[in-house]
């Protein structure tokens, strides 16, 4: 998985302050989408250890009320196994923190 920004300390993007992680990787082309940057799945830099321990310091933060996960589409095909287990290790490790998740596709 490939990503384009992690943002600190926002309040645009679920409730409370929260770390976002923007991904790479989307195939809905929405008209008006506000990151057509984002679509392309290898554009950004790839999601590494550090990247990870930079959620992971934002987390820690007892003023962080969780993460949300956006792009691109966190469950573009080629992303949903790498957010499957981001997102375990976060429920693992965070039990606390809510998760957001922003997509194309409907609930059904």
């Amino acid at each position: 998985m490939n990503y384009h920004n992690i943002t600190k300390d926002d309040m645009l993007n679920g409730t409370g302050l929260r770390v976002v992680l923007w991904v790479s990787g989307c195939a809905h082309a929405c008209p008006g989408c506000q990151n057509p940057q984002t679509w392309e799945q290898m554009s950004g830099i790839p999601f590494d250890k550090e990247a990870m321990d930079e959620i992971r310091a934002e987390l820690q933060k007892d003023y962080i009320d969780g993460i949300t996960l956006s792009g691109g589409d966190p469950l573009f095909p080629g992303n949903r196994g790498a957010v499957t287990r981001l997102l375990q290790t976060i429920r693992e490790e965070f039990p606390n923190k809510t998760i957001w998740l922003y997509t194309g596709y409907s609930y059904e």
